[in-house]
C-alpha cells in the first residue's frame, strides 16, 4: 500500500483518504504481471470507490485524478 503519491479528493463523496494498492494486497488469486488500483478508504470515512486497474502506478494515478461523476 503506497501513500505519497498527490492524488486528488474522491470524485464521489470527497474525501482525500483514497490509497494505492498492488492487485496481490486485494486479491490473493492475483496472476501476474503485478497491477495497481486506488481506493477511497471506507476504513477511513471514504465511499470505498475504486478506479480499476492499470499497469504501472503512474497509469492507475492519472486515472484516478481524471474522473468526472457524470
Amino acid at each position: 500500500m503506497e501513500k505519497k503519491h498527490d492524488l486528488k479528493p474522491c470524485p464521489f463523496c470527497g474525501m482525500s483518504v483514497a490509497e494505492i494498492y498492488t492487485q496481490s494486497e486485494r486479491d490473493e488469486r492475483q496472476c501476474d504481471p503485478e497491477r495497481y488500483t486506488i481506493v477511497c478508504s471506507w476504513t477511513e470515512n471514504g465511499c470505498g470507490a475504486t478506479c480499476g486497474y492499470h499497469s504501472t502506478v503512474s497509469k492507475v494515478i492519472k486515472r484516478w485524478n481524471t474522473r468526472v461523476v457524470n
